[in-house]
């Protein structure tokens, strides 16, 4: 069998592997069924209720990693390999991916503590993202308020205020 019939070979069989994997995930598509948990290597799975109470998916909401794109953390410094972790904070719930001395997450403000809860020394308005406040908390941890009503909270560590801005106008083109 001469080289080239071994290609054409191993690109059918590929390509059978491919059309067979295609298929089954339009089966799952159209019968509605749940998608397969998350893969725990790429980050914390989320579990109904798993911070006591009822968190965004609960609510219909975006998992804050499809509203955080991949991309723009790795620019900012959290390669895209590290892995989240689901988080409460008193300003929301969401997810924080951490790298080394760098750090961003998404927060949604689900519950009225949440809402009404205010940074110790206040917020300022955003200069590079219009509709935005912002705020740095005593541990160096900087967050941004966007969204109807600032229901949604990016959080950076370690990121610089160009690289900040870029995240929160990225979040604001994704809610």
């Amino acid at each position: 069998m001469s080289l080239l019939d071994k290609a054409k070979k191993f690109a059918a069989q590929a390509k059978e592997l491919a059309d067979d994997a295609l298929a089954k995930a339009k089966e799952n598509q159209g019968s509605g069924s749940s998608p397969p948990s998350s893969d725990p290597r790429l980050g914390t799975p989320y579990v109904p209720g798993m911070l006591g109470r009822p968190g965004w998916r609960e609510r219909g909401l975006t998992d804050p990693a499809g509203v955080l794109p991949i991309d723009e953390r790795d620019r900012a410094g959290v390669p895209h390999s590290t892995k989240s972790e689901i988080v409460e904070e008193p300003f929301g719930m969401g997810r924080r991916w951490s790298a080394a001395d760098k750090s961003a997450g998404l927060f949604y403000r689900l519950y009225p503590e949440q809402e009404s809860w205010e940074p110790p020394g206040g917020a300022a308005p955003m200069p590079d993202v219009a509709g935005c406040t912002t705020a740095t908390l005593d541990d160096g941890r900087a967050l941004v308020f966007l969204g109807h009503q600032h229901r949604v909270v990016l959080e950076t560590k370690g990121i610089d205020a160009t690289e900040q801005a870029t995240l929160a106008r990225a979040v604001a083109g994704h809610i």
